[in-house]
């Protein structure tokens, strides 16, 4: 083969890759193959490859090239590459938009993008890519939300637009309850405090500051840092003292702070234990400021952002906000707060919830979440709901906040992981002040109630389908995050039919189980869906929703477990039989989650799934309705 020749055969490489091979390539997150691959197909072609897993990983894979073009001042060669990535995240938004599905993978590929382009002082093209991700939803993922929002207002501090910049931070500052890590919080209101001295609003500035010792995280380092800055504020750290606008919490807030600081290394005296007693001391005291009685520990803090009459950042009249006194009534009433999902999650939270409703009967709880998440509590009695991305109300108006979106039961398990006790369940309800004796007689079923159209729904569908007086078996087919899917799941199906009616569920359109007895549940809203799903003789699911659901109706289930123990997410539900491979493979559970590989084959997918055989699930099953 001669060396003119070379070029036509690596061009014509992509022709035996077919889009299902691509897509398993990426899935394993071979991104630099995937590059090279996507590069060679042409621009017209790429539609049919395009796939969440191929695009993201193209795109992370051109960042990179981009990179090493970059490093050696390959200035042609590195706007090509610029020209890729952009045309295959405008195919993957495009893409994504037709089909109305808008992927994690689609925000982080935006947000990697976005940063480089800063990076390369193209900062309007980020803006833009910033802001059509906010158009198409990126507040379902509030983690990439905050870091887009958080880049967006980077880019107006750095084109001198101080007003905008200002205006992002501060709505981020001002609902804590949509960060999913309260460890962000320090880092937002010193960035907000920067830019109130830069709009010359000292008075505010100084209150950020003393609001980032009020308000609750753990970093303890970070607390440190806005001593420090109060300090060098007032030139002598006692003039803080004699400040006449820093009201008495705050005063005494700080010298705890500075006081804890100030201490010697007790560890050097073998007197650690003193220390570390302190620095609980502390943020016991500032959770107790944070969670209880509500506005009246805000009055010079978390309120005064959206109280305190202050200048405009753009100098024309006055921002105003939401009182910061509370009524006797609002004072009567608790607040939940849970900007994300899963439906798994929101299920688990019942009991606690439920349990707290007994706790305080002449209270009203109101439960914030995304209004997509409404339905989950339909008909419960002891919640109202909040659209916490749209509702304008003051978290600090209320008695109790308990804030579920820094997740409890992530941090518990993975403090505890791979030897985690504690079921979500009482994870949550500790999380909502159920404790001792209550929480010992908490009943931990999940609560999900069927409406009467939801009944008339599932009654009519069965009359229609010829299911009544059938056995019929549920059947999830995919969790909602891939390393916990059921490989053999279509098998499974298959020999199911032989024997019942299965209904298999699935949010997205559902390819292959075309076996006779099968009917597919694939485009049907949730309250539609879990009807059907409350009248199944037994649920068969991975590691998701409907484990729980069936846990709420009463329902023999069969739960596939791999990475997560399905000992700790099921010992709550006694109708309930988990299986794993923790026999044949000894990692299990490892307690991984969907950004970490498999330890074994360093792939998304979770291999002890694999190790879960049929015969086995059927056996569990027919025990199970046998049982029943």
């Amino acid at each position: 083969m001669t060396a003119y020749q070379l070029p036509n055969v690596v061009l014509s490489i992509h022709a035996a890759v077919q889009p299902r091979e691509l897509k398993y390539i990426a899935f394993t997150g071979q991104y630099e193959q995937v590059h090279a691959i996507l590069h060679r197909i042409p621009r017209g072609e790429r539609t049919k490859y395009a796939d969440k897993y191929v695009l993201s990983q193209g795109i992370w894979g051109g960042i990179q090239k981009l990179r090493k073009l970059l490093g050696v001042h390959a200035e042609a060669a590195a706007e090509s590459e610029k020209a890729f990535i952009d045309e295959t995240l405008n195919l993957f938004i495009s893409n994504c938009k037709n089909s109305g599905i808008y992927p994690r993978e689609l925000f982080q590929s935006i947000l990697y993008w976005s940063d480089e382009l800063v990076k390369l002082s193209l900062a309007d093209e980020a803006l833009a890519y910033i802001e059509e991700a906010r158009a198409m939803g990126a507040n379902k993922f509030p983690d990439l939300q905050t870091m887009l929002l958080s880049r967006m207002a980077q880019i107006f501090s750095d084109k001198g637009q101080l007003p905008r910049a200002f205006a992002v931070l501060e709505d981020l500052a001002r609902r804590p309850f949509l960060l999913t890590d309260r460890n962000q919080i320090p880092e937002i209101l010193f960035r907000l405090g920067q830019l109130a001295l830069q709009n010359q609003d000292v008075h505010y500035y100084k209150r950020l500051m003393l609001w980032g010792l009020r308000h609750f995280y753990t970093d303890i380092d970070n607390r440190r840092r806005f001593v420090e800055q109060l300090g060098r504020t007032y030139r002598r750290s006692y003039r803080l003292f004699f400040d006449p606008t820093v009201r008495i919490s705050d005063k005494i807030l700080f010298f705890v702070h500075w006081f804890y600081y100030k201490m010697p290394d007790f560890r050097r005296l073998r007197l650690g234990f003193f220390s570390r007693a302190m620095k609980l001391g502390i943020l016991g005291y500032v959770y107790m400021l944070n969670y209880f009685r509500g506005g009246e520990f805000f009055d010079s803090g978390a309120a005064s952002i959206k109280a305190a009459p202050r200048p405009s950042p753009n100098g024309k009249g006055t921002l105003h906000g939401t009182a910061a006194h509370s009524s006797p009534r609002q004072r009567r009433r608790l607040l939940i707060t849970r900007a994300m999902g899963g439906i798994g999650d929101l299920l688990m939270m019942t009991p606690g919830i439920h349990a707290l409703k007994q706790k305080y009967p002449g209270q009203e709880i109101y439960l914030a979440l995304p209004k997509r998440y409404f339905s989950v509590f339909q008909g419960n009695p002891d919640v109202t709901l909040v659209d916490i991305e749209n509702g304008d109300f003051d978290f600090t108006a209320y008695r109790r906040w308990f804030n579920l979106t820094d997740c409890p039961a992530a941090r518990v398990e993975s403090r505890t992981a791979p030897r985690v006790k504690k079921t979500r369940i009482e994870i949550f309800a500790r999380s909502l002040g159920v404790r001792g004796l209550r929480l010992r007689a908490m009943n931990r079923r999940p609560r999900y109630f069927l409406s009467e159209e939801d009944k008339e729904f599932g009654e009519k569908f069965w009359q229609e389908n010829g299911l009544a007086g059938k056995p019929v078996i549920g059947v999830q087919l995919h969790a909602d995050e891939v390393y916990r899917d059921y490989p053999h799941a279509q098998q499974l199906v298959r020999k199911l039919s032989q024997s019942y009616t299965v209904l298999v569920f699935d949010a997205k359109p559902i390819n292959g189980c075309d076996f006779t007895n099968v009917i597919k549940i694939d485009s049907l809203g949730i309250r539609q869906a879990f009807a059907l799903a409350s009248r199944c003789n037994a649920i068969i699911a991975p590691d998701s929703a409907f484990v729980h659901l069936a846990a709420a109706f009463n329902i023999p289930c069969v739960a596939l477990f791999g990475p997560i123990d399905g000992r700790a997410r099921t010992k709550d539900y006694p109708r309930c039989t988990y299986l794993d491979a923790r026999a044949t493979l000894n990692c299990v559970p490892c307690w991984r989650n969907e950004t970490l590989p498999c330890k074994l084959t360093n792939m998304r997918t979770s291999i002890c799934m694999a190790h879960i055989p049929v015969a086995r699930i059927l056996e569990a099953l027919e025990k199970q309705l046998q049982e029943s």
